[in-house]
């Protein structure tokens, strides 16, 4: 025999060895293996036999080596059938072949889904991978199947909005993740894994999705090769990727790599001689991202450029035809502001153009689909910037309001951009974020136009979707994060409120639109007496469900606890129904609410509750006082108050030999306080103090918003002489009026719990020593025998949690630590604070009863950073939340000495009352206390103005 029939066999013999006896990763499809590997016997035992083509006889070997190769092929594939078996018994669903069949199918149905977007079709692709994924478990297939499964729930995600979709695709990507496949097969399914993270981080906000999102699309850039025709997709993913990350860190540089990966993968494709439209259309966003915060028109032109390749290489009817008419549209509006803000008299052939695209995209959008909130926001901003320009123009200018060739009237202007802003923010697929923005921009359309009574629509919508903003399946550092990037909304929306000469409306948007987690927790302690009277079975819901709820506080949604997410989701969602049912019984409107206005008016017998409200639209103090609610202009705008706390924060921070630099910045921020806020409402409250007939200064209770709530309103007044707040009035703060009302509606403490705790820590590790911590743990045993005291190494974060419920009254001499990011993780260093603090959060979660004081000698104690202002995220309001009636506290640093001169004034006239049987008021021991360090030092209002009252 010839030596190629004799290759032929030797050929033959190892296929079947080969297709018998390798793996399925090799071999890639289990189903292929048994007729290939019959077929290379029978190609083997043909060359043997001589038959047909292979005439001649086989050297000795061959027919001894091709038998035992067969025993060999046979032996493993009787084994692998045995195996197989066994794992069809272990799991019945096994079946790989019928896998490949049911992803066959999936496959092909994604495709016509693409197409003709019916839903029926894309629930059966979305079954077909989950039923073979199901079905090749152990598998060489089963990562393939897996990644059609994630991307199909992601397609069905995008269409539907529903986050089910996404926590499927994100579990089922995790879980094949963790039997750590390797090579482009793994990269592909991190991939697609990469995009549901990002997907579920821009909709809900948890930064351990956008995390693993980065690192799992890094991954895949890393396994998929560059000669892949997956690669570009695989960049492109992950540059989207990077793109949210800029959005939460407002790092350029993270926006360069995500331009850089979507470039690579543009250009990928153009070395190979064609287009991809996802690339383009993604890097056409990112440059517009890039030209906006840079202010490049190079950026820009580049991006127009890119957008109109991307629209090019798309037909109508194709999935990213919209997207990439929107995107070009987005482009074109962004070049024509960048191009207003250097010419005199731009041409509108940009924003007409994006008006038109804007137009077109919507048309391709079905009008449940979630991507035409965001058509709809881009149209929004053409419209309005359109109607913006023609309006300055006037009619009488060329060109403005008509096309310059025609003369006819170009469409744009407030009506068309309030209703394409309108109808995003009311879509009920789009996601809480895009709801935000269009609601948002739909307010500043409005009362850019003095349409303010349309802007209190748009923010009431806005207001209501805050809670939905910060979800309960969050942590709380997510939380934070995402109130703290929509702060000043319920200041402009008061502010219309006010326009329309609607007071009560604006208390009740301050209300809701602040303090969003502050009232979340209130919530949960809503006293249910009359609701059990009224609805028994109601009221057993209730308690179980806010049992529930708090005891969910307590889990952190780390990124393999899907259960547990989606269980607090669906706890969350019946919570807000459940307090819909029980709003609707008489007598129950604001349950577990923000007080009625006649409650309001109530509460202001004991003395006036003064907002302070700083808005872009206009700034008013809103009064309530027992004879109404009412405004009084102030002239004050938010850039003069934030310009004022820098100067303070600035004169704090400086260090200056003898403090004089610093006191002269203290004195002019406080002068300005007073001419700007605290004069004009004295002079409004004056016919009310005139009235005042109890003991000592009327009361005044101040609800600062923006800036204003990191300044010391209570200390306002000029040098000398009687313009001084000090000298005028009790001052108080609360966050917010329901955690007054609160805080008033508790009962008094018994008698044996008002032996106060004191927690001294005069040496802490890795801190500075507090010499007069000690001085002040002795002062208060000395005014009330049997003070509990904590020190030193007693005085550990367990200890004193254990202890608070005991005592009514709580002193604490401690250093603290701030975190501008994330204020509930500031706290009070503790023996043990290296280990873990004792922070605003645990303080927050206790339920103490009806305690009556805490007092909390130490820094920044009722300071937050700027942008969570409005939520009052510091340690004064958390003792507050825990059930403290009355709070005394700093708005900064305070010196070692003077703390300690400055607590025995409080306490000294507290202890008087306690002996006495008389009220313990402490906002007035406070204010006194101020008074005799001020005389002391009246220069050095640093020394002194720092301190304040939170509480009733």
């Amino acid at each position: 025999m010839s030596d190629w029939p004799l290759a032929i066999g030797v050929l033959g013999t190892l296929a079947m060895l080969f297709f018998f006896c390798a793996g399925d990763r090799l071999i890639g499809s289990a189903g292929g293996r048994t007729p290939w590997g019959i077929l290379g016997f029978l190609v083997s035992q043909m060359v043997e036999r001589g038959i047909w083509v292979f005439p001649g006889s086989t050297p000795a070997w061959y027919g001894p080596s091709t038998y035992v190769c067969a025993m060999v092929a046979g032996f493993v594939g009787f084994a692998r059938l045995q195996l197989t078996n066994a794992e069809q018994r272990a799991n019945p669903e096994n079946n790989p072949l019928a896998a490949n069949e049911r992803a066959a199918a999936g496959t092909e149905r994604l495709r016509s889904y693409a197409v003709s977007d019916d839903l029926a079709v894309l629930d059966s692709g979305v079954d077909d991978f989950r039923a073979a994924a199901r079905q090749s478990v152990g598998h060489a297939n089963h990562l393939g199947h897996v990644t059609g499964l994630v991307r199909a729930a992601r397609m069905r995600y995008e269409r539907l909005g529903r986050l089910q979709d996404l926590d499927e695709a994100v579990e089922a990507g995790e879980r094949a993740d963790r039997a750590r496949g390797t090579g482009q097969a793994r990269g592909r399914m991190l991939c697609q894994l990469s995009t549901a993270l990002r997907l579920r981080y821009d909709h809900l906000g948890a930064a351990d999705d956008l995390a693993r999102a980065v690192a799992a699309g890094r991954e895949a850039v890393r396994l998929v090769p560059s000669r892949s025709p997956h690669f570009p997709g695989t960049c492109g993913q992950f540059g989207a990727a990077l793109h949210s990350e800029y959005l939460r860190t407002d790092d350029l540089d993270v926006l360069e790599q995500a331009v850089a990966q979507v470039s690579a993968a543009a250009d990928w494709a153009d070395r190979r001689g064609y287009r991809r439209a996802a690339d383009r259309a993604t890097l056409c966003y990112l440059l517009v991202q890039r030209g906006k915060r840079t202010g490049s028109l190079v950026d820009i032109d580049r991006a127009v450029r890119t957008g109109r390749e991307a629209l090019e290489t798309t037909e109508p009817g194709e999935a990213l035809h919209g997207t990439c008419l929107s995107n070009l549209g987005l482009a074109l509006r962004t070049r024509h502001r960048l191009r207003a803000g250097a010419e005199l008299h731009p041409a509108t052939d940009d924003l007409d153009e994006a008006v038109g695209l804007s137009e077109r995209a919507l048309a391709t959008a079905p009008t449940d689909a979630p991507e035409r909130a965001v058509y709809q926001v881009v149209a929004a901003l053409a419209l309005r910037d359109l109607g913006r320009y023609d309006t300055a123009r006037g009619p009488g200018d060329a060109g403005g309001g008509a096309d310059s060739a025609t003369g006819a009237v170009r469409p744009g202007g407030p009506d068309q951009a309030l209703d394409a802003a309108r109808a995003a923010a009311a879509h009920p697929r789009a996601d809480v974020p895009t709801r935000m923005r269009a609601g948002l921009l739909w307010s500043d359309i409005a009362a850019s136009g003095a349409r303010y009574r349309e802007a209190m629509t748009a923010f009431e919508t806005v207001i209501a979707l805050l809670p939905r903003l910060a979800g309960r399946e969050l942590r709380r550092a997510d939380q934070e994060d995402r109130l703290g990037r929509y702060s000043g909304i319920a200041a402009d929306a008061a502010a219309c409120a006010l326009f329309e000469g609607e007071p009560e409306r604006a208390v009740a948007m301050l209300e809701l639109g602040r303090g969003v987690l502050l009232s979340r927790e209130l919530d949960l302690r809503a006293d249910i007496g009359e609701l059990r009277a009224q609805n028994p079975s109601l009221a057993r819901e209730f308690e179980d469900l806010r049992t529930a709820l708090a005891e969910g506080r307590a889990e952190p949604p780390v990124g393999g606890a899907a259960d547990s997410r989606s269980r607090r989701r669906e706890e969350g969602e019946r919570w807000d129904v459940l307090l819909r049912e029980i709003r609707s019984l008489d007598g129950l409107a604001d349950f577990a609410g923000p007080p009625s206005p006649e409650r309001l008016l109530a509460g202001a017998a004991e003395g006036a509750v003064v907002y302070l409200n700083v808005s872009r639209f206009r700034s008013d103090a809103v009064i309530i006082a027992p004879d109404g609610i009412r405004s009084v202009p102030l002239r004050v705008t938010p850039d003069e108050a934030e310009d004022r706390r820098r100067a303070l924060d600035a004169a704090l921070a400086s260090r200056d030999e003898d403090g004089a630099a610093r006191a002269t910045a203290v004195h002019e921020v406080l002068g300005w306080l007073w001419d700007a806020l605290a004069e004009p409402v004295l002079n409004a409250l004056k016919d009310l103090h005139a009235a005042h007939r109890g003991p000592g200064l009327p009361r005044v209770w101040w609800v600062p918003t923006g800036p204003l709530a990191l300044l010391p309103v209570h200390a306002a007044g000029h040098r000398g002489g009687a313009r001084s707040l000090l000298d005028r009035v009790i001052s108080s703060y609360t966050p917010t009026v329901r955690s007054l009302a609160t805080a008033r509606t508790a009962g008094a403490p018994a008698a044996r719990r008002r032996v106060p705790l004191a927690v001294a820590m005069s040496t802490t590790p890795e801190a500075g020593p507090l010499s007069g911590a000690e001085a002040e743990a002795r002062m208060v045993r000395g005014l009330f025998p049997g003070t509990v005291r904590l020190s030193g190494p007693e005085a550990t974060r367990e200890r004193v949690l254990s202890a608070l419920p005991d005592h009514a009254w709580a002193h604490f001499a401690c250093h603290t630590a701030t975190d501008p990011d994330v204020p509930s993780r500031s706290g009070l260093l503790l023996h043990d604070h290296r280990r873990r603090l004792l922070t605003v959060e645990d303080v927050s979660r206790l339920e103490l009863g009806s305690p009556e004081l805490a007092y909390l000698s130490s820094c920044d104690t009722a300071r937050t950073a700027p942008r969570h202002a409005d939520e009052a995220i510091h340690l004064a309001s958390a003792f507050q939340l825990a059930g403290y009636r009355q709070v005394i506290a700093t708005l900064w640093r305070v010196e070692d000495e003077v703390s300690s001169v400055f607590a025995e004034n409080v306490y000294t006239e507290l202890a008087e009352a306690v002996r006495s049987g008389a009220p313990v008021e402490a906002a007035a021991a406070v204010r006194r206390a101020t008074l005799a360090v001020r005389e002391l030092c009246p220069n050095l209002p640093q020394l002194w103005a720092s301190y304040l009252h939170v509480g009733c």
